[in-house]
């Protein structure tokens, strides 16, 4: 890549300080919550036609708009997608907050507000990036996609896996602009949620011993859970740390002078690379097995919820160079690579359209979804040259 073109376009970005800081309290003052993301899309939408590419809306429903922004140069090259999503998670209880979720307001050089790690910040990194190389006049050679679902945060049925079944999801290689706390994320774990519910007999809490406890019974299934979880951190993964389980819900009974005849309790299991959906399912089923041959009158059913694949790079894979030449370009050293815990659409991107895809932004991925979440300011300047640089690298 000419060294001219990489300093002129960092250059300009310096210049859209102003400007990245801005796009980003615009976009964080949007409460684009999960299921709410129709006036985020045409935000974004229309910033993509005001930088000249073709936008398509593809809606799985009314109101839940993904938006597909293509610039084709007419020249014989790769095809880039650039990829990060909508919404976000609400903020919880706002006296956890000491500045408003919405409101986008500066403080010790960084931007608070919700989404502002998850992922507002990487959106904003996309949107200006490209803006700098247009502004620029850089020729470029293939088609550069952008890509904007909604629905990431609950799976992305309305979003990415939407986008797909319609035939829309394809590339050469792709970024995803999910927080990374600026390392490279060349791997994710897959993620698996199921439902345990208990069924009992109900009567009169004064006299328990004519029903049977479901609550009761599923305190023996968290206690063998807790056991499991201890045993999956012996599996471990050199990017992606060990295998976890977690209780996160759960729900049973009536009122307190009624002995509950129902308990319901959901599970998030994350899994490693090298675990199969249906083997991860069948441990579930044999734990409930085990618990009802030692408690005969044990009614435990079991159900799978969500399921989000998870996916892992070839350390070789020319993505990761081209991201972390960029890098360097920006930074004089190369990057951590590491692998991301939580799921993200670079799965789905990798599942469903079999696309090498690497995952990239300035946000503090240990931080996302925290009350007072926040962004650096220099961090997200940093992060943006990175994507444009990347861009020039793949496409220049």
């Amino acid at each position: 890549m000419n060294q001219e073109t990489n300093r002129t376009l960092q250059r300009e970005i310096d210049l859209l300080a102003p400007e990245i800081v801005e796009t980003l309290q615009e976009l964080v003052r949007i409460p684009s919550i999960t299921g709410d993301e129709a006036r985020m899309g045409a935000t974004v939408a229309q910033r993509c036609r005001d930088m000249g590419f073709a936008v398509e809306i593809i809606e799985s429903m009314p109101g839940r708009p993904n938006v597909l922004a293509t610039w084709d140069s007419g020249l014989p090259g790769p095809t880039l997608l650039l990829n990060d999503h909508l919404d976000i998670v609400p903020p919880g209880p706002l006296e956890y907050w000491t500045h408003p979720p919405f409101a986008a307001e500066i403080a010790d050089g960084c931007v608070f507000g919700r989404g502002t790690i998850d992922t507002k910040s990487g959106l904003t990194t996309i949107l200006m990036a490209v803006r700098a190389i247009r502004g620029l006049n850089v020729p470029l050679r293939g088609t550069l996609k952008l890509l904007f679902t909604c629905d990431e945060e609950v799976g992305g049925r309305h979003g990415i896996q939407h986008v797909a079944a319609q035939g829309l999801l394809s590339a050469d290689l792709a970024l995803v602009a999910e927080p990374t706390t600026m390392q490279v994320e060349i791997a994710t774990k897959a993620r698996m949620t199921v439902e345990i519910t208990t069924r009992g007999v109900a009567t009169h809490g004064a006299r328990p011993w004519l029903g049977h406890n479901a609550i009761e019974d599923m305190m023996l299934v968290m206690q063998r859970l807790q056991q499991h979880a201890h045993h999956l951190a012996e599996r471990r993964d050199p990017l992606l740390g060990f295998a976890t389980l977690n209780i996160g819900l759960i729900e049973g009974g009536t009122v307190p002078n009624m002995v509950p005849n129902k308990c319901r309790l959901q599970v998030d299991r994350r899994c490693l690379p090298s675990e199969k959906r249906a083997e991860v399912y069948a441990e579930f089923e044999a734990l409930l097995d085990e618990l009802r041959q030692q408690h005969p009158k044990l009614d435990a059913s079991l159900n799978e919820l969500i399921w989000w694949p998870g996916y892992k790079l070839d350390p070789d894979s020319p993505v990761i160079e081209h991201l972390s030449a960029a890098y360097e370009d920006v930074h004089g050293s190369r990057p951590v690579v590491a692998g991301k815990d939580a799921g993200t659409d670079a799965s789905w991107i990798h599942s469903l359209a079999g696309i090498p895809v690497v995952m990239f932004s300035p946000g503090n991925g240990l931080r996302a979804m925290n009350a007072d979440e926040n962004v650096n300011i220099d961090d997200m300047i940093r992060a943006t040259k990175v994507v444009g640089q990347f861009v020039l690298r793949v496409l220049g």
